[in-house]
């Protein structure tokens, strides 16, 4: 039985889907900065002043300060934007990284949803976008938002994309194919696992020539480049004492620590349900093998983007086995969720294959998605309680330690638990180094001679404040392109549509909120530990914080 070939879809109309998946990954995840995030930097943001900004002001900026490595990673892409943000904009503020982040991962989302519209024939944007949507829209990864450094994982993805749709699919030596190579390359200076974009695209290179029986020479070509870029990736490779412990140091320790990143979204009772998502990818890979299957590109595709993911999760079990309780951290979801998001889009290449009628032919991949969309809102709804607003409520007492030093100068104070982390000693340093000075934040400024508001202050605030109307915006969008096109002709749109406000609204209807409502809960639960520890200067502080929010809220530069 031949399954009918869809009509291929309007360029214009998909950029109008792409227009809304634009404005909902990008309204939520402004939400998300406008709720938690913090003026202050966050973690080891600090050490990126002593280690690469010091020197820029000192005069002692070199080429090599670009590729030192950062922890495990060279984050050069990073370096750079950091770097003419604060140009740009006269000082360091956070604030206006995590904006500047979140249009560079919702530009990504968009990148990802028009290479698999092109590879699946240009058709059904409209169920691309809204399975993609919720993925990228609820805060289970929102570690990476509120972390302005965290552009790194991004850049990486970004890279991989790219290196995976241009060497993978381009013919050597086209232009296509060097920009794959070009983001290969660049791949390597994002992330330390960046190589493994080039190890994706070698094992979808030999799947084609198992399946072909035979191997071109510009495969082959193109199959030595990713061999030297990977060995070029491992020769740039770092180790860091601290993170030894972290490691996996038995086969046991990886095989578990693999085994709960490849179960991602499922974080209770993992053992089987890695199968679960496994299941359409090893389904696709033995159709992809029948002489009778049209969807080659298609297949590669989705194959070479679950190979990808599958490799983070194995680098991710070897380098951070022991790290936490088990629970892959939030930071590496980014990169977790494409195995699953393949898997969706495997069951959506597949299910024309089950004799259902036309306009119910995407039941099988709606419900399949539904799964994964009320599984990863119960994760997010745990990134919102357990990190979110802890991280938030430890940058608020962050924030009250430096604002009381730069106001009394008193060091002792400075350094009472709780305070500023992850070193309150490098803290104190950077606070009070001269050449540091004209560059910091605002809220790191003496309040005698607190700078005007920075250049960017008011589209970052106004981007910020109306996160909400942006995130709507998309959504109107969504269901006004639904209404007068797709759920005319697929009664599975309505299905797509339902899901997708469930899934959203699993998390947002709860956390609905405002920075100012956040901030006033949180400072009361402070006022209220600091009373039960005994030390009522800091409780009183934090109760008065309180008080003022609940007065009409000025905005602070």
């Amino acid at each position: 039985m031949t399954t009918p070939v869809a009509k291929t879809e309007s360029p214009k109309n998909f950029a109008a889907w792409l227009t809304a998946l634009f404005f909902i990954v990008l309204g939520a995840k402004l939400w998300v900065v406008q709720c938690f995030g913090s003026a202050l930097p966050l973690w080891d943001q600090w050490y990126e002043a002593t280690l690469f900004f010091q020197p820029w002001m000192d005069g002692h900026l070199t080429w090599r300060d670009f590729f030192v490595p950062s922890n495990e990673h060279r984050i050069v892409f990073t370096k750079l934007l950091d770097l003419a943000l604060i140009k740009l904009n006269g000082r360091w503020e956070p604030l206006l990284q995590m904006t500047v982040n979140c249009f560079i991962h919702a530009a990504f989302v968009c990148a990802l949803a028009a290479a698999i519209w092109n590879f699946f024939g240009r058709k059904s944007g409209w169920l691309i976008c809204c399975l993609l949507a919720p993925f990228y829209a609820l805060p289970y990864a929102a570690e990476n938002t509120i972390w302005a450094i965290n552009s790194q994982q991004y850049f990486m993805s970004l890279c991989a994309l790219g290196t995976v749709a241009g060497l993978g699919f381009g013919k050597t030596f086209s232009t296509r194919w060097w920009l794959g190579l070009a983001a290969a390359f660049a791949g390597l200076f994002t992330m330390a696992s960046g190589f493994l974009a080039a190890v994706a695209v070698g094992g979808l290179l030999v799947l084609r020539a198992i399946k072909n029986r035979r191997a071109e020479k510009g495969e082959v070509f193109t199959l030595g480049i990713c061999v030297g870029i990977v060995a070029l990736g491992l020769a740039l490779k770092v180790s860091m004492p601290d993170d030894v412990p972290l490691r996996a140091h038995t086969a046991g320790q990886f095989i578990t620590a693999l085994g709960h990143n490849l179960a991602w979204p499922f974080l209770e009772n993992f053992q089987f349900l890695w199968l679960l998502p496994l299941l359409p990818l090893a389904v696709l890979l033995g159709f992809y093998f029948c002489r009778s299957f049209a969807e080659l590109r298609a297949a590669e595709f989705l194959l070479a983007l679950a190979l990808w993911s599958a490799l983070q999760s194995a680098a991710i079990a070897y380098g951070r086995a022991n790290y936490g309780d088990g629970v892959p951290a939030s930071r590496y979801m980014d990169v977790l969720n494409i195995f699953v998001i393949a898997a969706i889009f495997a069951v959506v290449l597949l299910s024309p294959k089950i004799s259902l009628a036309p306009q119910w032919q995407n039941l099988l991949p709606l419900l399949f998605a539904g799964v994964m969309f009320f599984q990863i809102g119960k994760i997010s709804s745990l990134v919102v309680d357990q990190l979110l607003l802890p991280t938030r409520m430890m940058n608020l007492i962050a924030e009250e330690r430096v604002e009381n030093l730069l106001k009394t100068g008193d060091e002792k104070e400075f350094f009472t638990a709780p305070t500023v982390r992850p070193d309150p000693k490098v803290i104190l340093g950077i606070l009070q180094s001269k050449a540091l000075q004209p560059i910091l934040p605002g809220v790191c400024q003496s309040p005698d001679h607190r700078p005007p508001p920075y250049r960017f202050f008011l589209p970052v605030t106004l981007l910020l404040e109306n996160a909400p109307l942006i995130l709507g915006a998309g959504l109107f969008l969504s269901i006004a392109l639904l209404g007068f096109s797709a759920a005319r002709k697929e009664l599975a749109g309505l299905l797509v549509l339902l899901a997708l406000f469930t899934a959203l609204g699993f998390v947002w209807s709860r956390s609905g909120n405002t920075r100012h409502s956040t901030e006033l809960q949180l400072q009361l639960h402070l006022a209220n530990y600091f009373e039960l520890t005994h030390n009522p200067q800091r409780a009183a502080i934090h109760a008065a914080k309180a008080a003022a929010l609940k007065k009409p809220a000025t905005p602070v530069p």
